[in-house]
C-alpha cells in the first residue's frame, strides 16, 4: 500500500480567496479582537487569583462570535491587517490617554512657572524671560512624549494574539522578551500569559522611540525641507545634508538656483539641438552631391569634396558673423553649385543652413552683449556690435583632428594622433627658425638639419601635450593656444599673430589638424557659444533673484562679504562654512570672458559644491574616473578603472538597451503606464489628440528628415524640459561622458572616418528612437495636462495665459513623469561604481510616483479649514463664526485628482492584481497551484506579479507582467513583503517574524537596482571571483574542461555581456523552423513573438527545475553541518572549545538544517501540486544518491537531526590531547543525544522551537568537605579518604548534588572513567 502523503497546508487546500476580501475581512477582524483583549485580560487576571480557566472560554466565545478571522487568515494581506487593527487602536490609545494625562499636568507646571518669570520684568529681562518659557516648552515635549509611550506600552497589553504576532525576542530565539508557549492550566497558564503580555508590550518602549525619531525625520524633510541646511539643529543640517541632498533633485542648491540651472541645462539641450538639425541638414545634402561609394572608387573625388566644402566654411564666416551672409557670396555659390548640376533643393538647403548657422550665432553673442568684461561695460559692448568672424573663431576655436581623432575607450591606447607628413616637416621647419632666432644664428638657412633634432623634439612634444591636457571649458582657444607655447621657442611669434589675426599661425593650426569644414564649425561654434552664453545669462538670473530674495527680506544664498553671510546664517552656532563665488566662476565656461554679476560675494560651501556639480565641474570619484590632470601611478589607475571597468559597462548597457529591438518594445508598452498612473487614460483628449500629437513630434515613427515645423515645436518642448530626457539614456549619456568616450560631439557624421560613420549613424538611429518611445508619452500627457487646466480655470472663470499653461503642465509632467534632470547627486554618482544598472530609473520611480499622489491629494483637498476630512466630495466647512457646515468641495482641479489617485492605484496594483486574478478565473488555476508555481520561477521572478495560464495541453505556463509594467519597482517591495507573511503562515512562523523577514527581502528589492553587479562586472565576476559559475548557479566549465575551450567559453560568455539581446530572435527563428533548443525543448510561434513585448508565456518544469532544486538541497545540508564543524564560530579549528559551545553550536546547525529540509519540503508538496508523480521525484533522488529513507522522511515532514560521526568524535578528542586538556565532547555527547531526540519530534510544517536553555549545563558549587576533614592542614591519607568518599558519594548520586553532580542519562550510559571526567570539569572533584 502506498504511503500518503500531507502536502503543505492541507488545511488551505483549494484557497481562493480574494485578497481584497481577506484584507477586508482581517480589517473587521482586528477589531473584533480589541474587545476580546480586554475581556481575555481581565479573564486572565480572574484566573491568576482563583486559579480557574475562565481566559479559555473567552477564547472559544470570541472564536464562534468573530466570523472574520478564519477567511483573514487564508491570505498574508488578511493576517497583516488584522495585527495591524490590534495593535495599533489599543497603542494608539493609551499613548494619546497618557500624552495628554501628562500634558495637562505640564501646563499647569508651566503656567506656575512662567507667571512668575514674568513677574515685574521689563526690557532685555523680559526677552531672557520669553527665551527661558521657549526652553520649558521644548523640554515639556520629553517627558509628554515618555508618557505617551508608556501608555503605548499599556494599551498593547491588550492585544489578543500575543503569541501568534511574536516579539523580537522570538525572532531572535533567546532574550528576556522571547515568549513561553508551553501551555498549561489555571494559575501557572494564567500566569505565562500575563508575561506574555508584558514582555509583547514592554518591546513598544524600544521600538517607539525609533519609529518616532523616523517619523520625525520624515516631518522635518517633508515640512522643513528648504529650511534645513540653515538650521541651529545639527541633527536637521545632518539630515539635510546626507539623507536630503544626496537623493532630491536639487541637492545643495536653493530651489531658485535648481531651477536656473534646469533652465540653463534646457537651453543648452535647445541649442545642441538646434546646432544637429543644422548639421544633418548639410550633411544630407554634401552626401548627395559626393556620395560615399563615390569617392571610394574615384579618389579625385575626396579633394573635390574637400574643397567644397573649405568653401562652405569661409562663406560661413564671411563679413560680420551677426548680418546674413553677402548676397553676392551666396549668387557665387549658387552659380558655382549649379555648374556642378547640384540639385536646385539641395542648393537652397545648404545655403538655408549656414544662414540658419549665422542666426544662431547672432542669438547666442547676443546674449553674451552684457556678460564680456573689458575696461568698462561701455568699451565690451561696444567691441560686441562690430564682432567679427575671426573674433567669434578665435575664441571658440576650430576643429582640430587632434582633439577628435584618436582612439575611444580601449583602443585610445593604441592609437595616437598624427599630423600629415607635410604639416609636421613645416612645424620642423617653424621650430628650427624660431631656435636660430632665440640663439641670434644670422646663417641659418632654412631647409638645412640645423636644429632640426631640437626643432623635432618641440613638435613632439607639443603634439603629446596637447593630446594630453585637452582645452578647458573656461579657456578660449587662443588663449589655450598662448598658455601651451609657453616657454617653447616662437611663443612671442604665435602670440603676436594671434593678437594681429585673431588666430594662431596656419603652420600650428595645420600641424593640430585644422578641418576647414563647415559642419565642425556650425556645431562647435553653436555648442561653445551656447556653453558661455547660457552660463553668462545663468549667472545674471541668480544674482538678480538673489536680490530680489534679500530685498524681500529673505535670506538669499549670496553675500557681498563674510561677515554678511556669518550673520545671515548665524554661522557661530550653525557652523555653516562660506566661501568666495569668485573660486566656482573661475572654473565656468567662458570665465574671464563674461562679466561676472557675483564677483566677490560669498555664498555656502555646500552650494558651492552643487553649482560646480551641476556643470559638471569634475571632482572628487568623478575626477578621478576622468583621469583629468592625473600624472604617474594615479594616471595609469584611472585608465585602468574607466577602460577596463566603466568602459565596457557602458558599451554593455548601450547594447542591452539601445540596440535591444525587445527593449525597446517593452520601453514603449510601459511607457502607458506613465499616462495611466496620471489617470490621463481617463482623458477622451489623450485618445484623439494627445497620443497622435505625441507620434508625430516625437518623430516616433518618421524614418527621414523632420520637417521644420516639427523641429520647431520640438525645440520649445526641450525648452519647457518636457523632452529629451530619458532616464536610461541619460544615465548611459552621462557615463559615456566621463569616460571620455565620443568626447566630441561632432563626430556623429562621418568626415574623417566613413566606416565609423556609419556606425555611429546606426547607434544615433536607435538612440533617437529609444528616447523618441519616451518622448511620444510625456507629449501625449504634456498635451492632457495642457487641457485639464483650460477645462479647470475657464470653468472657474479664472484667466490665463497660453504661456502659463505651457509652464504649468510641463511642471506636472517634469514631476510625474521620471526625468534625469531631477535624479539626485548620489544615484548620479554612483554610475561611476562597477555595480548598479540603470539605478537612476528606480530612483525617479520612486520620485514620481510620490509626486503622484501628493498631486492628487492636493488637488483634492477643500481651500478652508473642516471638520473632518477636507478631501471628500462634500466638506463641512468651519466658518468665520466657528459653526460648521455641509459644502461643495470647492477645488477646481477636484475631479482632475480623483483620477489621478485613481490611476496611481489602477497601475501599481489595480491592473497586475486584474491581470493575475483574471487570469486565474479564466485558465481555472487555483491559489495554491500559482502559490506552488512560484517556488519554481527563477529567483528574479520569485516577487514578479505571475500571470498564469494554460495551453492547449493543459500544462501551466506564466507569464513575468512586471517586465512590461514600470511601476513594478513600487510595488514590488510590497508584494515581496506579503509572499515572506504568506510562506511564513504555512511554515506557522510567528507574523513578526515572517514580517521582519519580508521587511529585509523587500529593503533588498529596492536596493537591488542600484547594489547588484552590472551586467560586465556580473559577467566578470564568473569568470574569476565564482570560478566559471554564474551567480544563479550555473557552471559554465570544469577543471576538465580543456584549455581551448575553456578559453571559448570566457570569450564567449564575455561577449554576450557586451551583445545586444539577440536570444529572442534565435527563439523566433527556432520556433519557426521547428528546431528544438539545446535542452529539447520545441518552441511555439505565438508565445516567442509575444516574447518581444516582455509577455512570453513561460513553461513550468517543476520536474526539471526539481533537479536544482535538489543540488541546493544538498548544498544546504552541507553548509548546516559546517555550521558546527567549521566556518567563523566552527569548533574544529584546534583552540579550546567548552561543552555548552558544543551544544549551542549543535542546536545552530540544526537549525540550518531544519530550515533547509523545510524548505524541501515545501518544495516538494508544491510539485505535488502541480502534477508531479512520486514515484518520479523518489526517482530523481535516489538518482542524486539521497535514500528513499530520507526522501520519505521529507514527504511526511519529519525532521532527521544532524549527530556528530565518530570522525567528528575523534577530531574533538585529538584537540583535546593537543592542548592537553579534558576531551569537551564526551560530556557533551549525551546531551546532544537528548537534543537529537527532541528534534526528531519536530515537523517540517511547524517553526524550528527548542529551548536551549534547558540544555546548557550550568556550573556546579564545590561540595562540602566530609565531617572527618577537620584540620586547616591536612595529611596526605586524610585528604585521599575524604576525596574518595565524595567520589563514591557524587557517583552513586548522593547528597552532593540533586542527581549526584550527573544527568540522569549521563549516570545510565557513561563508564565511570566518564563520569569522573565530567565530576573533575564541574568541580565537584578535584
Amino acid at each position: 500500500m502506498a504511503e500518503e502523503f500531507l502536502p503543505l497546508n492541507s488545511a488551505e487546500q483549494n484557497n481562493d480567496t480574494a485578497w481584497y476580501t481577506a484584507a477586508a475581512s482581517g480589517i473587521a477582524s482586528g477589531l473584533l479582537k480589541i474587545p476580546e483583549g480586554v475581556f481575555s485580560l481581565g479573564a486572565e487576571l480572574i484566573d491568576l487569583g482563583a486559579d480557574t480557566n475562565l481566559a479559555a472560554d473567552v477564547e472559544n466565545f470570541f472564536d464562534k462570535l468573530n466570523p472574520f478571522e478564519e477567511i483573514a487568515e487564508e491570505r498574508a494581506i488578511g493576517k497583516l491587517t488584522e495585527a495591524i487593527v490590534q495593535v495599533a487602536v489599543p497603542g494608539a490609545i493609551g499613548y494619546k490617554v497618557a500624552n495628554k494625562a501628562a500634558r495637562n499636568l505640564t501646563a499647569k507646571a508651566l503656567r506656575a512657572r512662567r507667571s512668575g518669570a514674568y513677574a515685574n520684568l521689563k526690557g532685555s529681562e523680559l526677552m531672557k524671560a520669553l527665551n527661558k518659557a521657549k526652553d520649558l516648552n521644548r523640554k515639556s515635549k520629553y517627558p509628554r512624549f515618555a508618557a505617551g509611550v508608556l501608555g503605548g506600552a499599556a494599551g498593547e497589553a491588550f492585544v489578543a494574539d500575543v503569541e501568534e504576532i511574536g516579539t523580537f525576542g522570538d525572532l531572535f530565539k533567546g532574550g528576556p522578551t522571547q515568549l513561553d508557549r508551553e501551555e498549561s492550566t489555571g494559575r501557572e497558564d494564567a500566569t505565562r500569559k500575563l508575561l506574555n503580555r508584558l514582555k509583547f508590550g514592554s518591546e513598544s518602549l524600544l521600538v517607539t522611540p525609533f519609529v518616532y525619531g523616523a517619523g520625525k525625520s520624515a516631518k522635518l524633510l517633508a515640512n522643513r525641507g528648504k529650511d534645513l541646511a540653515y538650521s541651529n539643529s545639527k541633527f536637521s543640517r545632518f539630515l539635510d545634508k546626507y539623507v536630503r541632498a544626496p537623493f532630491s533633485p536639487r541637492g545643495n542648491l536653493t530651489q531658485e538656483l535648481f531651477d536656473a540651472e534646469t533652465t540653463k541645462e534646457a537651453l543648452k539641450a535647445v541649442d545642441l539641438g538646434r546646432a544637429r538639425e543644422i548639421v544633418d541638414n548639410i550633411t544630407r545634402e554634401v552626401d548627395n552631391i559626393f556620395p560615399e561609394t563615390q569617392i571610394m572608387f574615384d579618389k579625385s573625388v575626396r579633394p573635390e569634396k574637400d574643397k567644397f566644402l573649405k568653401q562652405l566654411n569661409e562663406l560661413l564666416f564671411e563679413g560680420d558673423i551677426r548680418g546674413r551672409i553677402d548676397p553676392k557670396k551666396v549668387d557665387e555659390l549658387f552659380s558655382s553649385m549649379g555648374k556642378s548640376n547640384v540639385k536646385e533643393e539641395s542648393q537652397r538647403i545648404i545655403i538655408n543652413g549656414l544662414e540658419n548657422a549665422r542666426e544662431e550665432f547672432n542669438k547666442l553673442v547676443t546674449i553674451l552683449d552684457n556678460s564680456v568684461t573689458g575696461d568698462t561695460l561701455k568699451k565690451a559692448q561696444t567691441e560686441l556690435q562690430g564682432l567679427m568672424k575671426d573674433r567669434v573663431v578665435g575664441w571658440i576655436g576650430g576643429t582640430y583632428r587632434i582633439f577628435e581623432d584618436q582612439g575611444k575607450g580601449l583602443f585610445k591606447f593604441f592609437r595616437r594622433y598624427e599630423p600629415t607628413d607635410e604639416a609636421y616637416e613645416n612645424g620642423i621647419r617653424f621650430f628650427q627658425k624660431q631656435i636660430a632666432q632665440e640663439k641670434g644664428d644670422a646663417a641659418f638657412k632654412v631647409g638645412s638639419n640645423t636644429y632640426r633634432q631640437e626643432a623635432k623634439a618641440q613638435v613632439d612634444s607639443l603634439i603629446a601635450t596637447v593630446s594630453k591636457r585637452k582645452q578647458p571649458k573656461a579657456l578660449g582657444f587662443n588663449d589655450y593656444i598662448n598658455k601651451t607655447m609657453e616657454g617653447r621657442p616662437g611663443a612671442d611669434f604665435v602670440k603676436e599673430a594671434i593678437e594681429g589675426t585673431k588666430l594662431p599661425p596656419k603652420v600650428i593650426r595645420e600641424l593640430l589638424g585644422e578641418v576647414q569644414d563647415p559642419r565642425y564649425s556650425i556645431f562647435n561654434a553653436i555648442t561653445n557659444l551656447s556653453s558661455v552664453a547660457r552660463t553668462a545669462n545663468y549667472l545674471t538670473s541668480v544674482a538678480a533673484k538673489n536680490d530680489q530674495v534679500q530685498a524681500a527680506g529673505g535670506r538669499g544664498f549670496f553675500w557681498g562679504s563674510q561677515e554678511a553671510g556669518e550673520r545671515a546664517l548665524d554661522s557661530v552656532r550653525t557652523g555653516i562654512e562660506l566661501v568666495p563665488v569668485d573660486d566656482i566662476v573661475k572654473e565656468l565656461p567662458g570665465a574671464g570672458k563674461i562679466i561676472n554679476p557675483l564677483a566677490g560675494k560669498y555664498t555656502t560651501k555646500e552650494i558651492a559644491e552643487a553649482i560646480k556639480s551641476a556643470n559638471n565641474i569634475a571632482g572628487g570619484l568623478q575626477g578621478f574616473v576622468r583621469g583629468e590632470g592625473k600624472e604617474g601611478a594615479e594616471a595609469a589607475v584611472s585608465w585602468m578603472y574607466r577602460n577596463l571597468l566603466l568602459f565596457p559597462k557602458g558599451v554593455s548597457q548601450l547594447a542591452k538597451t539601445v540596440f535591444s529591438i525587445p527593449t525597446h518594445i517593452r520601453n514603449f508598452i510601459s511607457a502607458f503606464g506613465f499616462a495611466g498612473a496620471n489617470g490621463n487614460l481617463f482623458e477622451p483628449k489623450f485618445y484623439t489628440d494627445a497620443f497622435r500629437e505625441g507620434i508625430e513630434k516625437s518623430g516616433l515613427l518618421k524614418v527621414g528628415a523632420p520637417d521644420a515645423a516639427q523641429q520647431a515645436a520640438y525645440r520649445r518642448l526641450q525648452e519647457l524640459g518636457v523632452v529629451n530626457s530619458q532616464v536610461q539614456i541619460g544615465d548611459l549619456k552621462a557615463l559615456l561622458r566621463d569616460i571620455r568616450f565620443g568626447e566630441q560631439a561632432a563626430n556623429v557624421d562621418s568626415v574623417l572616418n566613413p566606416m565609423m560613420g556609419r556606425l555611429k549613424k546606426i547607434g544615433n538611429f536607435f538612440q533617437g528612437k529609444y528616447v523618441a518611445e519616451d518622448d511620444t508619452f510625456k507629449i501625449a500627457n504634456f498635451v492632457v495636462e495642457q487641457e485639464k487646466l483650460r477645462r479647470a480655470y475657464t470653468k472657474a472663470g479664472i484667466e490665463f495665459t497660453e504661456e502659463s499653461i505651457e509652464q504649468q503642465a510641463a511642471n506636472i509632467v517634469k514631476n510625474t513623469v521620471p526625468n534625469y534632470a531631477f535624479v539626485g547627486s548620489a544615484v548620479r554618482t554612483a554610475r561611476l561604481l562597477p555595480i548598479g544598472n540603470f539605478m537612476s530609473f528606480p530612483s525617479e520611480m520612486i520620485r514620481t510616483t510620490t509626486n503622484i499622489a501628493e498631486l492628487g491629494i492636493n488637488s483634492m483637498k477643500h481651500s478652508k479649514p473642516t471638520v473632518g476630512s477636507n478631501l471628500l466630495p462634500v466638506v463641512f466647512e468651519i466658518g468665520e463664526d466657528g459653526v460648521s457646515r455641509l459644502v461643495k468641495n470647492d477645488n477646481i482641479f477636484y475631479g482632475d485628482g480623483f483620477k489621478r489617485l485613481l490611476g496611481l492605484a489602477t497601475f501599481t496594483t489595480g491592473i497586475p492584481v486584474a491581470l493575475t486574478e483574471g487570469a486565474k478565473a479564466l485558465y481555472d488555476v487555483s491559489q495554491d497551484e500559482l502559490d506552488a508555481l512560484r517556488r519554481f520561477v527563477p529567483e528574479w521572478s520569485k516577487n514578479s506579479t505571475l500571470v498564469p495560464i494554460r495551453d492547449d495541453d493543459g500544462e501551466l505556463r506564466y507569464i513575468d507582467f512586471s517586465h512590461s509594467n514600470a511601476y513594478d519597482v513600487i510595488a514590488r517591495p510590497l508584494k515581496t513583503l506579503l509572499n515572506n507573511i504568506q510562506d511564513g503562515q504555512m511554515n506557522d512562523k510567528q507574523l513578526l517574524a515572517a514580517f521582519v523577514s519580508g521587511v529585509n527581502e523587500s529593503g533588498a528589492e529596492i536596493m537591488n537596482p542600484f547594489i547588484s553587479e552590472s551586467i560586465w562586472t556580473e559577467a566578470v565576476t564568473d569568470l574569476t571571483v565564482r570560478g566559471g559559475v554564474t551567480s544563479d548557479g550555473r557552471r559554465l566549465y570544469t577543471d576538465q574542461t580543456s584549455a581551448g575551450d575553456k578559453a571559448a567559453i570566457r570569450f564567449l560568455h564575455l561577449g554576450n555581456a557586451l551583445a545586444p539581446s539577440y536570444k529572442q530572435f534565435v527563439r523566433l527563428a527556432q520556433a519557426t523552423t521547428g528546431t528544438p533548443t539545446k535542452t529539447g525543448q520545441e518552441l511555439d510561434v505565438g508565445p516567442e513573438i509575444a516574447g518581444f513585448m516582455g509577455l512570453r508565456p513561460i513553461k513550468v518544469d517543476p520536474e526539471r527545475s526539481m533537479g536544482f532544486k535538489i543540488a541546493d538541497y544538498q548544498r544546504g545540508i552541507r553548509n548546516a553541518r559546517r555550521e558546527f564543524t567549521g566556518g567563523y564560530f566552527g569548533l574544529l579549528k584546534g583552540g579550546p572549545v567548552a561543552e555548552n559551545d558544543i551544544i549551542e553550536r549543535y542546536v545552530q546547525s540544526n537549525a540550518a538544517r531544519f530550515n533547509v529540509q523545510q524548505n524541501m519540503f515545501n518544495d516538494l508538496n508544491a510539485a505535488e501540486i502541480l502534477g508531479i508523480e512520486n514515484s518520479t521525484l523518489q526517482r530523481q533522488f535516489s538518482d542524486r544518491q539521497i535514500s528513499e529513507t530520507d526522501f520519505n522522511n521529507l514527504r511526511q515532514g519529519k525532521f532527521e537531526p544532524y549527530f556528530p560521526s565518530d570522525e567528528i568524535a575523534e577530531r574533538f578528542r585529538e584537540i583535546a590531547n593537543n592542548l592537553g586538556e579534558d576531551n569537551p565532547f564526551i560530556e557533551a555527547a549525551p546531551i546532544l543525544r537528548e537534543i537529537a531526540s527532541e528534534l526528531r519530534q519536530l515537523e517540517l510544517g511547524e517553526p524550528f522551537s527548542i529551548n536551549l536553555e534547558e540544555y546548557i549545563i550550568e556550573p556546579a558549587p564545590t561540595p562540602p568537605l566530609p565531617s572527618n576533614v577537620t584540620s586547616a592542614m591536612p595529611n596526605t591519607q586524610t585528604i585521599t579518604q575524604g576525596q574518595q568518599i565524595v567520589n563514591e558519594t557524587l557517583l552513586a548520586g548522593g547528597a552532593a548534588g540533586q542527581t549526584g553532580g550527573l544527568t540522569p542519562v549521563e549516570n545510565a550510559l557513561l563508564s565511570d572513567e566518564e563520569k569522573q571526567i565530567i565530576l573533575r570539569n564541574r568541580g565537584f572533584i578535584t
